[in-house]
C-alpha cells in the first residue's frame, strides 16, 4: 500500500497583510491628493470651529514631550499640542464617535516619533561626546 500524498494548503498571510497595507496607503495618499485638489481650486470653506477653540484653550496647554535636556538648548522643539484624553472630549463635542480611535492612534503616533527622534538626537550628542574624549587622548 502506498501511502497519499497529503499535503496542507496554507494562505500566504504575510502576502495578504501587504496587500491590504499597500491599498491602505493608497486610499490614504488619494484621499490628501483629493483634498490638496479641493483647496487648491478654492472648493473648499473653512472657517474656524468656536468648539474646537474652546476645547484647546481649556484643555492642557501644549506639553513638550521631548524633555527638559530640550528645553535648555536654543533649537525650536516639536510639542505635542493633543493629549491622550484630549481624544474623547473633542469626539464627544463634535458628536463623532469614530474620532476618538483615530486621535488616540495619532496622538501615539506623533508621542513615537517624537521619542525616537529624541533617542536618536541623544545617541548622537553621546557619540560626538565620546568622539571628542577620544581626540583628547
Amino acid at each position: 500500500m502506498s501511502k497519499a500524498n497529503t499535503s496542507i494548503s496554507v494562505p500566504n498571510l504575510p502576502f495578504f497583510y501587504l496587500v491590504f497595507r499597500a491599498w491602505s496607503h493608497w486610499r490614504a495618499l488619494s484621499g490628501s491628493k483629493h483634498v490638496e485638489f479641493l483647496h487648491n481650486k478654492k472648493l473648499l470653506d473653512t472657517k474656524p470651529s468656536p468648539i474646537l477653540d474652546e476645547l484647546y484653550s481649556t484643555g492642557k496647554n501644549a506639553f513638550n514631550v521631548v524633555g527638559e535636556k530640550a528645553a535648555r538648548s536654543s533649537v525650536a522643539e516639536e510639542k505635542l499640542v493633543l493629549h491622550k484624553s484630549d481624544g474623547k472630549r473633542i469626539a464627544e463635542a463634535l458628536k463623532i464617535p469614530e474620532l476618538y480611535i483615530e486621535l488616540d492612534r495619532a496622538v501615539w503616533q506623533v508621542e513615537k516619533a517624537l521619542k525616537a527622534e529624541q533617542e536618536l538626537k541623544e545617541e548622537k550628542a553621546e557619540l560626538e561626546s565620546s568622539n571628542d574624549e577620544t581626540k583628547k587622548k
